[in-house]
C-alpha cells in the first residue's frame, strides 16, 4: 500500500536465476509463503476426522447397549478413511514443496479418490505392524526375565528395528504413489530401498515430527482451551516436513533417473527455453532501479 516506500518507483525485481537458498532457510521461506494453504490443509484434515471425534463423544457421553458397537463402527470408518486422507494431503503438499500452484482442496480431493486403494492398504498394514511391534515391546522383555535367556532381547531389538524401518518406509510410500505411476508392489519395494538409502533424512524427519508433537501436547497441557489449535496444527506441518525432507530423495533416486533414461521432459523441473526461441527475457534482479525525479516540471494551463 506504499506506507513504507515509494511503490511508484520501479525496483530491480527478483532474479529468476538466483541460486536457491540453503535447505534450512528454504524450508522456512516456503512455509511462510504457503502458511495459509498449510493451515487450510490442516483444517481439511481435521474435518475428515469427524468419525474419530464422534466415536470419542459416543464412548464418553453415552452408556447403553449401542455405545460399544457404534463406537467401533465409527473407528472402523475412520480407519477406512485414514489412508485416503493422508494421500490427499500428500498430493497437495507435494505441489507446495515443489513451489508450484496449488488449489488445496481440489488437489486433496483428487489425491483422496485416486489413491484410495493403496492408501487404505498402507494404513491397514501399518496398523497390524504397529500392533505387533507394540506387543513385542512388552512381551519380549517379560519373556527374557522369565526364561533368563538373552535371545529374547535380540528379538526385542529386531522388533524395534522392524518398527523403525516400517516407519521410515511410510515417509516414502504415499509420496511415491502420488508422484509416480508405479505398481503397488514397486511402490513398497522402492519405499523399502529408500528407507535404507536415506537414514539421515529419515531421522531428521522423525526428530522434527517428535518436536512438533511435543509442542502440540505442551500447548494442551498449558490449557485445555488450546485444543482448538489441533484444527490448524500439527498434522499438515508434519506432512510438510516429511515432503520437504524426504521428497528430494524420491526425486534423486526415482524420478530424475526415469526421465534421464527415457529422455522425456521432467514435469517437476522448469523447462529451459533456448535464447533464440524466447519471446522476452526476464531481467528481474539485474535492472537498475528507476528513481522518480523530485523536480517538478512546468505545466501549461
Amino acid at each position: 500500500m506504499g506506507f513504507f516506500g515509494g511503490y511508484e518507483n520501479a525496483g530491480p525485481g527478483i532474479n529468476p536465476n538466483a541460486p536457491k537458498k540453503a535447505p534450512f532457510f528454504r524450508f522456512w521461506e516456503l512455509l511462510w509463503r504457503n502458511l495459509g494453504k498449510i493451515l487450510t490443509l490442516n483444517l481439511i484434515y481435521t474435518c475428515y476426522h469427524a468419525p474419530l471425534l464422534f466415536s470419542l463423544i459416543v464412548f464418553m457421553e453415552t452408556s447403553n447397549k449401542l455405545t460399544i458397537p457404534f463406537t467401533i463402527a465409527l473407528l472402523v470408518l475412520q480407519l477406512l478413511l485414514e489412508g485416503p486422507i493422508i494421500a490427499g494431503c500428500t498430493k497437495a503438499l507435494r505441489l507446495i514443496v515443489l513451489d508450484k500452484p496449488c488449489a488445496v482442496y481440489d488437489e486433496f480431493k483428487e489425491g483422496f479418490s485416486k489413491n484410495f486403494g493403496v492408501s487404505f492398504l498402507t494404513v491397514l498394514i501399518d496398523t497390524l505392524i504397529a500392533a505387533s511391534v507394540y506387543s513385542g515391546f512388552h512381551i519380549y522383555p517379560m519373556l527374557a526375565e522369565q526364561s533368563d535367556s538373552k535371545l529374547f532381547y535380540v528379538a526385542f531389538g529386531l522388533n524395534i528395528a522392524v518398527g523403525l524401518i516400517v516407519l521410515f518406509m511410510n515417509f516414502y510410500i504415499l509420496p511415491l504413489q502420488v508422484a509416480t505411476k508405479l505398481s503397488k508392489k514397486s511402490v513398497f519395494k522402492n519405499a523399502f530401498m529408500l528407507a535404507f538409502l536415506s537414514p539421515k533424512a529419515c531421522f531428521i524427519t522423525l526428530g522434527g515430527t517428535v518436536l512438533m508433537l511435543a509442542i502440540a501436547v505442551g500447548l494442551m497441557l498449558i490449557s485445555g482451551y488450546l485444543m482448538f489449535l489441533l484444527a490448524f496444527f500439527p498434522a499438515a506441518f508434519i506432512g510438510y516436513l516429511v515432503m520437504f525432507v524426504n521428497y528430494p530423495v524420491i526425486q534423486k533416486y526415482v524420478i530424475r533417473p526415469y526421465y534421464e533414461e527415457t529422455g522425456e521432459p521432467n514435469p517437476e523441473e522448469d523447462e529451459i527455453i533456448p535464447e533464440e526461441e524466447r519471446i522476452f527475457t526476464d531481467r528481474g534482479g539485474t535492472e537498475t532501479p528507476v528513481k522518480k525525479s523530485k523536480n517538478k516540471g512546468k505545466t501549461i494551463s
